[in-house]
């Protein structure tokens, strides 16, 4: 895409996301798009939601992030996309009808920046991105299928819209997380007291840390960084699920706290 039809597209994107009303066009306009250039647009979004102060950017999520989910999709890899500072809410948080269009919860980890990640001497590893890192909370994303069919969005599609992004729900914090073996955590979702979906902390690339030093990197290559106060949402423990309704959804990592949220 040239610079002009990436700006269109960004422009269109922006404005179905304000009026929060179903992107029936994403699908087709995004069909044909690379996934390098689904960055530039996303960017772009971002550009547009948060000029003249309307918003801010709070952060960045990471999804997809096992071969199941990138590969069918014909991605390279894992993907990462925006968070707002709209979007972030505590643990109790209550979503009035209307928004989102339809929820879907994930369990995953928060985390909370210190300092800013700028370019070193070599890439960032789960050991060294640490003493960047000011705390972790147990965490859920809130995402929403804001399309006619959601399964009908190309990856880059996806990548475009900030990959579903709604809400990211900030719950207990994590006490000692230095000595966390997050590889062995166990996370699970439930909704109206109904468990929906569960999965262990190595579905997140590895670690929620090997999450975070991965996207620390991927945003330098993109000309962008982590900064200090940002919060991350490092990847979910199991697949989006989507709510059949109003009610009550909980995220749980087993043994150190968890969310919850109603849906109005």
């Amino acid at each position: 895409m040239n610079d002009k039809e990436i700006a269109a597209l960004a422009d269109r994107i922006a404005e179905g996301r304000r009026s929060r009303k179903v992107m029936d066009f994403l699908a087709a306009d995004t069909a044909n798009l690379s996934e390098a250039d689904s960055y530039k647009v996303q960017f772009a979004v971002h550009d547009r939601l948060t000029a003249g102060g309307k918003d801010a950017m709070a952060g960045w999520k990471v999804a997809l992030t096992l071969p199941s989910q990138y590969e069918p999709m014909k991605l390279s890899g894992p993907v990462f996309a925006g968070i707002y500072k709209s979007g972030v809410r505590p643990s109790g948080t209550v979503f009035e009808k209307g928004w989102p269009i339809k929820a879907g919860i994930e369990c995953e980890m928060v985390a909370k920046m210190a300092k800013d990640v700028t370019r070193g001497s070599a890439a960032y590893t789960a050991e060294t991105i640490k003493p960047f890192v000011a705390g972790f909370h147990c965490g859920a994303e809130v995402v929403e299928n804001r399309y006619a069919d959601v399964t009908k969005v190309s990856g880059p599609g996806r990548i475009a819209d900030d990959v579903l992004q709604a809400a990211c729900i900030v719950g207990t914090e994590v006490k000692d997380w230095q000595k966390v073996d997050f590889a062995g955590l166990k996370g699970r979702s439930e909704f109206e007291g109904k468990e929906i979906g569960a999965g262990p902390g190595t579905n997140v690339m590895g670690s929620a840390l090997i999450s975070l030093a991965w996207l620390a990197n991927r945003l330098i290559e993109h000309g962008r960084h982590l900064k200090a106060g940002d919060v991350i949402l490092t990847g979910s423990v199991h697949p989006p699920v989507f709510l059949p309704g109003p009610g009550v959804a909980r995220t749980e990592f087993v043994g150190l706290g968890g969310t919850e949220i109603t849906i109005r």
